[in-house]
């Protein structure tokens, strides 16, 4: 007998219906073009940084003195008042700032250039007293006062001589010097007393009641 031969089994095929391309990708939700209100927001500003302020050390107030020195020695320089001016450079000599002892002394060198003056053979009592104007006005009354000294021993009752000691005495802010020889001036010559009224020379003394009595003393009292 002739065996017979199994035909082989069939596979059944499942077809599988296509998937849409809808359902192949998962759809995703279109945030584009929108932003969180978190976003939106500015950032806060950044805050400045504080730092505690710092006392000056006592070397560096001691410097900051020698500086206001210094300052105030110039401007004494430039107003021409050259023994003041010196006093304050020989001071700052021996300061511990190099750089500052160096710079005193070159100033000083200055005012004692500046200060010397060649001898004066002064003979008449107007030359006496120009040069002692010229003096006060350069800031020295110290010497201005001894040429109009030595003026007023060959001319005793020049008016203009006491008057011009009497703003002499006022430009150092001495009182009672200023009213005595302005009181003089004025015994002599009473138009001294209307000049004065209007001399800046005299302004300091303004709000002294003797001052204005002598110069207004037609003034009622108040």
């Amino acid at each position: 007998m002739k065996s017979k031969t199994k035909a082989p089994a069939r596979k059944s095929v499942v077809k599988l219906a296509p998937r849409s391309a809808k359902s192949a990708v998962p759809s995703k939700p279109n945030n584009m073009g929108k932003k969180s209100a978190k976003s939106n927001s500015a950032p806060p500003p950044a805050k400045p940084l504080q730092f505690p302020k710092r006392k000056p050390t006592a070397e560096e107030i001691v410097h900051q003195q020698s500086l206001d020195r210094f300052t105030a020695g110039l401007e004494l320089m430039n107003q021409g008042n050259y023994a003041k001016a010196k006093s304050v450079f020989e001071r700052l000599m021996d300061n511990s700032s190099r750089e500052l002892a160096e710079r005193a002394q070159i100033y000083l060198n200055i005012c004692q250039q500046r200060a010397v003056r060649p001898s004066l053979h002064l003979k008449t009592v107007e030359e006496m007293y120009d040069y002692a104007v010229s003096l006060a006005n350069e800031g020295h009354p110290e010497q201005a006062e001894e040429h109009l000294r030595k003026a007023l021993k060959l001319a005793p009752r020049a008016d203009f001589l006491y008057y011009a000691l009497a703003a002499t005495f006022a430009l150092r802010n001495d009182v009672e010097g200023t009213l005595e020889y302005l009181d003089k001036s004025i015994q002599i010559n009473q138009r001294n007393r209307f000049q004065a009224q209007n001399d800046p020379d005299f302004e300091n003394m303004l709000e002294d009641p003797r001052f204005t009595e002598l110069i207004y003393p037609e003034r009622p009292l108040s």
